[in-house]
């Protein structure tokens, strides 16, 4: 009698075994997002065009700390997904794009975040509010992110502001989100590029 329910015991765990590689589990796959570089405007080159820059990694307050994307349904709601994930932590991500973007502006000699020399100048970045705003039917991408640009190992800023705001969004998909946030860093970069260009 024990060899028989042990049998069976045995028998049931390789059936389930099957059902799982057989794709039987309703489990959803996990999907990656990541923010993009867009199309924006510009500045000409000037007195920075020899001029080396690095820029430091960015920051990040603690709570979007993490690689899974936040969505609130109100001010007191922190939820995030758990299928759907930044590629990378979004730091990391925000910190490269920075870097591409002042990389094809030419306004600096060379734009690095690891310097192979000694460079003049640092942005740095502490993103405040990365996030999925759903507010009854409407859908918003929210970002707030302040923006630090300042001669290297100096305290004092030579230019310096935060950039807070939602953009409406067409739907609730985490793709669409990525998408609505890259659009807003786009937007917050070409103010920063044009108001850097002036400060010399």
């Amino acid at each position: 009698m024990f060899s028989f329910v042990k049998n069976i015991i045995i028998l049931s765990a390789i059936a389930l075994s099957l059902t799982a590689c057989l794709g039987g589990g309703s489990s959803e796959p996990t999907k990656y997002y990541t923010i993009a570089v867009e199309n924006i405007s510009m500045p000409s080159s000037g007195a920075l065009a020899e001029k080396r820059l690095q820029v430091r990694k960015f920051t990040i307050e603690p709570a979007y700390q993490r690689t899974n994307i936040v969505y609130r349904e109100s001010a007191y709601d922190f939820m995030f997904y758990d299928l759907d994930l930044w590629a990378s932590r979004p730091e990391h991500m925000m910190t490269q794009v920075a870097s591409e973007y002042l990389s094809k502006s030419s306004l600096f000699k060379t734009v690095e975040t690891k310097p192979s020399g000694k460079p003049d100048y640092e942005l740095l970045g502490n993103i405040i509010a990365l996030e999925e705003v759903d507010e009854g039917s409407s859908q918003y991408a929210h970002l707030a992110i302040q923006l630090t640009f300042r001669k290297t190992e100096s305290d004092n800023a030579l230019w310096e502001k935060t950039f807070d705001e939602k953009m409406s969004m067409g739907d609730r998909e985490p793709r669409t989100t990525a998408e609505t946030i890259s659009k807003l860093f786009g937007k917050f970069i070409t103010e920063a590029l044009q108001e850097i260009a002036s400060t010399n």
